[in-house]
C-alpha cells in the first residue's frame, strides 16, 4: 500500500465520522479513491500543493494540532482494517461514481460501528473534522512520503550490507540484492527534497515541528499499513 492509498483510508475513517447510521457518508471529507489530495471546490486560489491554504495549513502545524492529531491517528487504528474493508468493497461496486461509491459505504455493516469509532477519535482529539481532514492532507501528506523514503533507505543500508559481506567471502553479490540495492538507491535525496520543499513552502519552523514527530507518526504509518494490508488479504 503506498502513501496516497494509506491517506485515501484516513480519508474514508474521516468521512465516515461525520456519517449517522442509516445516511451516506458526508461527501466533502473524501475524495474519490484515487486522488486523495485533491483541491477542496472554492479553496482559496493561495493552496498548497496538499490543497490547503498555506495560511490555513500554518495554523494547524503548531505543537498543540499535532500532539491531538497523534491522538487522532491512534484511536482510528483499531478500525482502520474495517475502513479499507468498506472502501475496497465500495469501490468494487461503483468504481469512481462518487454518489454510488458513498452509497456503498452507507449499506455495508460495519460502517456504523467504524463512524462511532471515528467520531469517537475527533472528539477524544479535540479536532474538529475541518482541521483533521487539513491535517492529513498537509501533515499527514509529508508523513506518508517521508515514511515510504525512510523505508527505502532502511532496505539499501541492510542490502549494501549483504553485498559487501558477499564480496568479504570472495562470492558475488546475489543479482537480485544488486538490483534491489539500484532500485532503491537515491532515497535519501529524494526525503531531503521532500523536506526542503515542505521548509519552502510552511517555513523552517514548520519543518522542524513535523520532524520532530517524525517517530510518532512513521510507528502509526506502520500500523496502519500492517491493518490495511491485512484486510486486503481477507476474503470479502
Amino acid at each position: 500500500m503506498n502513501s496516497q492509498s494509506k491517506t485515501a483510508c484516513a480519508f474514508l475513517l474521516l468521512c465516515l465520522a461525520g456519517c449517522k447510521k442509516g445516511e451516506e457518508p458526508k461527501p466533502a471529507a473524501v475524495p474519490p479513491p484515487a486522488s486523495p489530495a485533491v483541491r477542496a471546490p472554492g479553496s482559496p486560489a493561495r493552496a498548497a500543493g496538499a490543497g490547503v491554504d498555506v495560511d490555513v495549513a500554518k495554523a494547524l502545524l503548531t505543537e498543540d494540532k499535532l500532539s491531538r492529531f497523534v491522538t487522532y491517528q491512534k484511536e482510528i487504528l483499531g478500525v482502520t482494517a474495517d475502513a479499507v474493508g468498506i472502501g475496497v468493497q465500495a469501490y468494487a461496486k461503483a468504481g469512481t461514481d462518487q454518489k454510488k461509491f458513498q452509497g456503498a459505504m452507507a449499506a455495508d455493516d460495519r460502517t456504523a460501528n467504524v463512524a462511532d469509532k471515528s467520531k469517537a477519535a475527533l472528539e477524544k482529539s479535540g479536532l474538529t473534522q475541518e482541521e483533521a481532514v487539513n491535517l492529513m492532507r498537509v501533515a499527514s501528506r509529508y508523513y506518508g512520503q517521508a515514511f515510504a523514503m525512510q523505508d527505502g533507505i532502511n532496505k539499501v543500508a541492510e542490502l549494501r550490507k549483504k553485498i559487501e559481506e558477499a564480496k568479504s567471502k570472495g562470492k558475488e553479490p546475489s543479482v537480485v540484492d544488486t538490483a534491489m540495492e539500484k532500485a532503491y538507491s537515491g532515497q535519501a535525496d529524494r526525503l531531503e527534497k521532500v523536506r526542503e520543499e515542505f521548509s519552502a513552502q510552511y517555513g523552517p519552523q514548520a519543518l522542524a515541528l513535523i520532524r520532530k514527530h517524525e517517530p510518532e507518526f512513521f510507528a502509526i504509518n506502520q500500523k496502519m499499513m500492517d491493518a490495511a494490508l491485512g484486510s486486503l488479504k481477507r476474503k470479502p
